[in-house]
């Protein structure tokens, strides 16, 4: 009875080999096509990071620069009217020679 039950035990093992090969080799497929997606995840990261970054330092040099010509202006603004202020005086002082 002992070696009916050993030689019915192997004949299963025998049987489900091709199914475990089968199984073995859709995994094997599985983790490939993982670690393929994962692999294009990370290069993304890497390319949106630096190019964040990029963008980052950029926006960071135009902030400067913008900062920069409001000042301008604002320097601008005031030799405005500075000179609008020494007009008026000098038109003044032509109407005043002329009444006179």
């Amino acid at each position: 009875m002992r070696g009916i039950q050993v030689v019915t035990a192997l004949m299963l093992v025998a049987a489900a080999s091709p199914v475990l090969a089968k199984d073995v080799s859709r995994e094997q497929s599985a983790v490939q096509y993982a670690r393929q997606a994962f692999e294009q995840a990370e290069a993304a990261y890497k390319a949106d990071t630096e190019q964040a970054a990029s963008t980052r330092k950029a926006l960071e040099s135009l902030k400067k620069q913008l900062e920069e010509q409001q000042n301008k202006a604002s320097l601008s603004e005031t030799r405005k009217q500075q000179a609008k202020e020494k007009l008026d005086q000098a038109e003044e002082a032509l109407d005043r020679a002329w009444k006179q």
